[in-house]
C-alpha cells in the first residue's frame, strides 16, 4: 500500500482542485485507488465503536476476488460481537475458504446460536452437509426471531432445493421478517410461486417492501425480471425503490440507473418530510443504496465521486459503502481483463444480518481512517 504523500501525488488534477467528476485514472493511479480501498475496509473490520460497521467491512471484502482479505475476515471469528462473527462465518462459506474450516467449526459451539448458524452455513458450503437438519430446526422452531430469520436465509444461500419444503412451513411463521427472509431463500432455490410474490411486493407502495423485493430478486440473477426493474426505475414513487432497481439492472449490466445514483450520491434530491422517518436516516440509506447501485453498475467515471465520499465524509458507515463500490467497480475491471489478474471466487452474495447487529446507539462516530503499511502484517497472528 503506499503511502499518503505518494497517494495524493497520484491525482495531481484532482489535489489542483477540478471536480471530481472530470478526474481521470491511468492504470496504475486504479491499482492504488483499489488498495486504498480495501485498506479502508481493513481499518473498518477493526473499528471497535460500532459492530454495523464491521459488519458492513466483512460483507464488502467478502466481494473482494484477491484471498489477500481473508485473514481479515478469519479474524473476525473472534470477534466480541455475535453480528460481526455470524457475518464472518457467512463471507467465509461464500468464498468457500477451506483454510478457515478449523475456526469456522469452533463456532458450532458459540454460545449465540445465530453464530451457529452462520458456521453451520459455512461447512456446508466447505462440503460437510451435515447441519442442514439444525438449520431447518433452527428454522421452525427457535424462540429467537432473529435466529429464525438468518436460519431460513441460509438455507437459501447452500443452493439445496430440497430445502424449499422447509422454507413453506415457516410461511406461517408469526414474525414478518422470518416469512419474507424465506421467501427470498425460496426464490433464491427458484420456487416460482416466491418469485411471484417477489414481483407483487415489489408493486407494494411500500419503500421498504420494495427495496427488499428487488434485491431478492436480483439475488436470483434471473433476467427475466428485467423489465420490472426499468418500470421501477422510470415510475417508483420512492427514492430507495429506484436505487433498488438502478443496482438490479446494473447486475445485469445495464447503466441505465447511473445518473440518477450519482445524484443521490450526492445528496441531490429531496427528503420526505416524515416525523417516523429521520432525514438523517433517510439520507444514510439512500447514500448506502446509491454506493450500491454504482458498485453493481461499474462505471469507472463513479469513481472521483466515491473517492471524495470516501475521504470527506465522517461517518463510518458511509465511507464502508464508499469503499465497498469502488472495490466492486475496480474487481469488475479486473474480470473483463483489464489491468488485474483475477481470482475468482463464485457469484457475488449479499448477506447482511438484518435488524441484528443494528447500529450502537449514542456510540461516538469517528470517520475510518486507512491503517497503510503496505502489505506487511497482513493478516498477521491469524
Amino acid at each position: 500500500m503506499r503511502q499518503a504523500g505518494a497517494w495524493m501525488l497520484m491525482a495531481g488534477v484532482w489535489v489542483s482542485g477540478c471536480a471530481p467528476s472530470r478526474v481521470s485514472y491511468t492504470a496504475l493511479d486504479r491499482v492504488n485507488l483499489r488498495d486504498r480501498a480495501v485498506d479502508y475496509l481493513r481499518s473498518a473490520v477493526t473499528y471497535r465503536q460500532n459492530p454495523a460497521v464491521r459488519v458492513g467491512a466483512i460483507e464488502a471484502l467478502q466481494r473482494c476476488e484477491s484471498a489477500e482479505v481473508l485473514p481479515w475476515i478469519r479474524a473476525a471469528l473472534l470477534d466480541d460481537e455475535p453480528a460481526v462473527r455470524f457475518a464472518a462465518c457467512v463471507a467465509l462459506g461464500v468464498r468457500r475458504d477451506g483454510a478457515a474450516e478449523a475456526g469456522v467449526r469452533n463456532c458450532t459451539m458459540d454460545s449465540d446460536p445465530n453464530v451457529v448458524v452462520g458456521a453451520l452455513f459455512a461447512l456446508h458450503q466447505l462440503g460437510d452437509e451435515r447441519g442442514m437438519g439444525r438449520l431447518a430446526t433452527f428454522l421452525l422452531e427457535h424462540p429467537d426471531t432473529a435466529v429464525r430469520r438468518h436460519a431460513g436465509l441460509a438455507l437459501g444461500m447452500t443452493g439445496e432445493s430440497a430445502a424449499i419444503a422447509i422454507l413453506a412451513r415457516a410461511m406461517k411463521d408469526r414474525d414478518r421478517g422470518v416469512r419474507q427472509h424465506a421467501l427470498e431463500a425460496m426464490a433464491r432455490l427458484g420456487n416460482p410461486e416466491a418469485i411471484q410474490e417477489l414481483v407483487f411486493m415489489s408493486n407494494s407502495g411500500v419503500g421498504s417492501e420494495e427495496v427488499f423485493a428487488i434485491r431478492a430478486l436480483s439475488a436470483s440473477g434471473d433476467r427475466r425480471y428485467e423489465e420490472t426493474y426499468r418500470y421501477k426505475l422510470a415510475n417508483a414513487m420512492h427514492a430507495e425503490t429506484r436505487l433498488a432497481a438502478a443496482e438490479a439492472l446494473g447486475s445485469l449490466g445495464d447503466p441505465s440507473g447511473y445518473e440518477m445514483a450519482l445524484g443521490e450520491l450526492a445528496g441531490r434530491s429531496a427528503l420526505v418530510v416524515d416525523v417516523k422517518d429521520p432525514p438523517a436516516g433517510q439520507r444514510l440509506r439512500r447514500v448506502q443504496l446509491a454506493a450500491s447501485a454504482l458498485g453493481a453498475i461499474g462505471r469507472t467515471e463513479a469513481l472521483p465521486d466515491l473517492r471524495e465520499l470516501l475521504e470527506s465524509s465522517r461517518d463510518p458507515r458511509v465511507q464502508v459503502s464508499a469503499a465497498g463500490a469502488m472495490v466492486a467497480i475496480l474487481e469488475a475491471e479486473r474480470s473483463r481483463g483489464l489491468p488485474f489478474a483475477a481470482d475468482g471466487h463464485g457469484p457475488e452474495t449479499r448477506v447482511a444480518p438484518r435488524e441484528w447487529g443494528r447500529d450502537v446507539r449514542g456510540a461516538t462516530i469517528e470517520p475510518l481512517r486507512p491503517r497503510g503499511g503496505g502489505n506487511q502484517g497482513r493478516g498477521a497472528g491469524f
